[in-house]
């Protein structure tokens, strides 16, 4: 598959600097032995986040990811199933790849993107908090709005509706629509602490004028026919805003945490559901991470998960996992010792996948 033909499917974007994950696999890898001698080790686990590409995405996500697989075998009641098998393969097969003009180096990996996937999650939670941090900076006097609903029996289901018409109602208030000018919504579900019923409720950026609390709180009661409960305050730390709200984007809700029932209930109460929107001045954010336009051509380096093992006791093989930690163009001459072959010969391409697979450009290190 080639660049062009990957790049359709869209990338997950890497960051631009370094993280703090990212310097310290650099210095295992800078502390390992050097000697090229050293037996290679023995194959690990798929989920080990030192050695395969799942592991890395996997690393603090085991138990979201297993209440997931749990709730999603109830749902569709077999292996066979496309959502169980988009869940079990994902990330399971990448690449490197090296741009042959600039060196700069790349992952190529499949990506199942299901709603509820948390691996896929995490990377688009990393890509909104980008674009809600760059959001909240732009705004003269941003501000943080939650909105909720009274305690209600009803089911999730209905009560995500209701929660969702009543925000439209809002929105068309004219008290809203002369102070609000813009704004990103993000859905979050759970139980009440003491009631044990649904909680669903919205978290908004809002851009705009001042908004008087208890105004506000009477348009809410109104439009929700009995719900006077909001809080709205201005934000003063952007970044813990952005990174708050952000985690809603992809996952409302945490699987882990919910005994069986309810994650089967949640996840079927928002098949097909809006779980983030802008509007006004917001719909300047995209909150998905938007498709590869470039027309660059990539040359295969190489299989991510081999790589990363070899790294444990080959000199090259670290020098390219260094460089893509460190964001760093991959020389030549490790391009040359790696594959056995001069940097510009396309005619090298990369062996097909065992299965038919999405390729996403991974520009996400974490």
């Amino acid at each position: 598959m080639t660049a062009n033909e990957s790049a359709r499917f869209g990338p997950d974007w890497e960051s631009l600097t370094p993280t703090n994950e990212n310097q310290a696999i650099i210095d295992e890898l800078n502390a390992k032995n050097s000697d090229p001698k050293l037996d290679a080790p023995e194959t690990t686990s798929p989920n080990n986040s030192k050695h395969t590409y799942r592991g890395r995405f996997m690393a603090g996500k085991e138990q979201e990811y297993e209440a997931t697989l749990d709730a999603y075998r109830i749902i569709y009641g077999s292996e066979a199933n496309s959502h169980v098998q988009a869940l079990t393969g994902c990330r399971t097969y990448a690449s490197f790849r090296r741009d042959s003009v600039t060196g700069d180096l790349k992952v190529f990996g499949d990506s199942c993107r299901d709603r509820w996937c948390p691996m896929c999650a995490g990377q688009k939670q990393s890509y909104a908090q980008d674009q809600c941090e760059l959001y909240l900076k732009s705004l003269a006097k941003p501000r943080f709005l939650t909105l909720t609903l009274r305690n209600c029996e009803s089911d999730l289901k209905s009560q995500i509706s209701f929660l969702q018409e009543s925000f439209a109602r809002l929105r068309s208030r004219a008290y809203w629509k002369k102070n609000v000018t813009g704004g990103i919504w993000f859905l979050q579900v759970k139980r009440g602490k003491n009631s044990q019923l649904w909680h669903p409720h919205l978290h908004i950026l809002l851009d705009g004028n001042y908004l008087e609390r208890g105004r506000l709180s009477q348009l809410w009661e109104l439009v929700t026919y009995g719900s006077p409960i909001i809080d709205i305050e201005q934000v003063s730390d952007i970044e813990y805003a952005a990174k708050y709200v952000a985690r809603y984007t992809a996952r409302p809700a945490w699987l882990s945490d919910m005994p069986e029932n309810d994650r089967v209930e949640v996840i079927e109460s928002l098949f097909r559901k809006r779980l983030s929107g802008t509007f006004g001045t917001g719909k300047t954010v995209t909150l998905t991470p938007p498709k590869i336009e470039s027309d660059i051509d990539w040359e295969y380096v190489g299989h991510y998960d081999d790589i990363a093992q070899r790294a444990e006791y080959s000199n090259t093989a670290r020098a390219i996992m260094i460089a893509f930690h460190t964001y760093q163009p991959l020389s030549e001459k490790v391009f040359e010792d790696f594959t056995g072959h001069a940097p510009g010969d396309l005619s090298v391409f990369e062996p097909p996948p065992p299965k038919a697979k999405q390729l996403l450009l991974d520009f996400y290190n974490t």
